[in-house]
């Protein structure tokens, strides 16, 4: 896949300190880890805090757009997304590629995603907040 992320590109959606401060975390190997699946970039990079921040890039038609769990709320994107965009662009060799999430979930049946579901909630418990707002958006009766 030809890459819609360049320097250039990364320049035109932050603010110049937000570019400067992840060139330094991606110098400084912040980047924990980058995972490639289908048209996403899924990466944890270290911040100030002990925990790792978690980011998400969705490239589409010929642009990018990215999310990140840290507290920023400035013009632009974050220096951790920054810092994962210049990983994208200049060691790919530090991405893992894996199949798109969207392709492993086609080959479980009804049971199996029920079980996949309820391990993940047992994991992650907040995730049952995202399923009860699922199911009061979602066509479906329950």
């Amino acid at each position: 896949m030809k890459s819609v992320v360049t320097g250039d590109a990364i320049l035109k959606k932050v603010r110049e300190k937000s570019f400067e401060r992840g060139r330094s975390y991606y110098e400084s190997g912040m980047v924990e880890s980058v995972v490639h699946r289908g048209n996403r970039l899924f990466a944890e990079v270290m911040g100030s805090e002990c925990d790792p921040y978690y980011v998400n890039v969705t490239f589409q038609e010929g642009d990018f757009s990215a999310l990140c769990s840290c507290p920023y709320d400035w013009e632009g994107y974050c220096k951790h997304i920054v810092a994962v965009l210049l990983t994208w662009v200049h060691d790919r060799g530090l991405v893992v590629v894996r199949a798109p999430i969207e392709d492993l979930l086609l080959k479980l049946d009804a049971d199996k995603l029920r079980a996949l579901i309820l391990h993940m909630i047992e994991s992650e418990p907040q995730l049952s907040e995202i399923l009860d707002g699922f199911f009061q958006h979602a066509d479906v009766s329950i």
